[in-house]
């Protein structure tokens, strides 16, 4: 018994460190989920937001004839911005521009026929 003495003290050490180290592990991995979870809500807001301003922007294009205007429209979630622009006769273009209450933005260019009211694919 007595060669043991030395042996239990180090081992539960060694064991003490390597729990310790996969909590801390476990708590960073817990962390960056959190912060990618909330940037992934952020920008689907965003998303939501800007799908909702190009259907109240197409709308708006069915009654508005001006060539150029700006303006604003607020949602629960946050705002969105326009700009409509004349390309060429019979082609607008819009620039949105979604801000969330958490100030997360994104924007996005699309054209408006406006002979066949219809909307093309946007860039974003």
């Amino acid at each position: 018994m007595a060669d043991q003495r030395g042996v239990i003290l180090p081992t539960t050490m060694v064991i003490l460190f390597l729990v310790c180290s996969f909590v801390a592990f476990q708590l960073a991995q817990y962390s960056q989920e959190k912060y990618l979870l909330k940037e992934e809500g952020d920008l689907y807001t965003a998303e939501t937001l800007l799908q909702m301003g190009v259907v109240d922007i197409s709308k708006m294009l069915h009654s508005d004839s001006r060539d150029h205007f700006t303006g604003k429209f607020h949602y629960g979630e946050g705002e969105v911005t326009f700009v409509v622009n004349k390309v060429k006769t019979g082609i607008k273009s819009i620039h949105l521009i979604s801000k969330t209450k958490e100030n997360y933005s994104k924007q996005v260019l699309f054209y408006y026929y406006e002979n066949k009211k219809t909307v093309l694919p946007w860039l974003e």
